[in-house]
């Protein structure tokens, strides 16, 4: 058998071995530092828009109801 035949298939069947990544060859990429989420801003308070209520007519007065007394008796 020739020698060169020999000496090129392995020297091809060495190459092709070389070929590719294997092990560690490679750095790892650096993790992605993960951000916690702000905490979310205190709750505030709705913005009232909505129109007053109607003033009472100053010529018409409330209806109060009498006071009864503290110890219960009615006179």
């Amino acid at each position: 058998m020739n020698a060169k035949p020999l000496i090129a298939a392995t020297a091809i069947a060495l190459l092709l071995a070389a070929c590719g990544n294997k092990g560690p060859l490679v750095m790892p990429q650096k993790p992605v530092p993960v951000e916690e989420p702000a905490p979310a801003p205190a709750a505030q308070p709705a913005d009232t828009t909505s129109p007053p209520p109607p003033a009472t007519d100053p010529a018409t007065p409330a209806t109060v109801e009498p006071a009864t007394p503290a110890d219960g008796t009615h006179g």
